[in-house]
């Protein structure tokens, strides 16, 4: 009995310092929440990136070798495409329309995404530029060296996938179908043993 009244009495006052503790930490809550959202966001737009760049690299690469200046080129495909790289495109196109050259306009871009394979591209577009090499020979090897790093990376992803699918075969699927048929035998050696 006094075990309920103690309950009974302690029972508000733990009501109003658990609340008393979520308002104190309401703020920090919030904010490691969304700071999480931040980072799956950024991650997913990262995502849409890389799965863009090379259809967005090939037609740079043909635009640049039909003619087309590398900015012109940049100009143009940000004005024709769409999705998470040609935002990204079009912030370029802004800088160089506000005076910046090509290479600041790229070192922004490599800046914003922060992908290895976008840094090679527009790095190799810069050095070709400098060294005044043939401009539509490397972005060639390029467009081939990015749609191979994506054809490995898809083949790494269907690897994984392919083992976490093991998972459910192994362990739910055979015991199961081992058990179908292992249980007439069981019953019926039950039935002959008199069980």
């Amino acid at each position: 009995m006094t075990f309920v009244l103690a309950f009974l009495f302690l029972l508000p006052l733990i009501i109003l310092g658990s609340t008393i503790l979520v308002e104190d930490f309401r703020e920090e809550i919030v904010s490691v929440y969304t700071g999480e959202k931040l980072k799956r966001l950024k991650k997913r737009q990262g995502h849409a990136l890389e799965l863009e760049f090379p259809a967005v690299a090939e037609l740079f690469a043909i635009l640049v070798s039909a003619g087309l200046s590398p900015s012109a080129a940049l100009l143009r495909i940000s004005q024709v495409s769409t999705g998470e790289f040609s935002l990204l495109l079009r912030e370029c196109v802004h800088e160089m329309r506000h005076g910046a050259p090509l290479s600041s306009a790229l070192d922004i871009m490599n800046e914003l995404v922060k992908s290895p394979s976008i840094r090679r591209f527009n790095d190799s577009i810069l050095i070709a530029m400098e060294r005044g090499t043939a401009l539509s020979d490397v972005l060639s090897r390029q467009v081939e060296e990015v749609r191979q790093a994506q054809r490995t990376a898809m083949l790494e992803k269907a690897g994984k996938a392919e083992i976490s699918l093991m998972i459910p075969v192994v362990f739910l699927i055979l015991p199961v179908s081992v058990l179908f048929a292992l249980w007439p035998s069981y019953f019926a050696l039950g039935q002959n043993m008199g069980f």
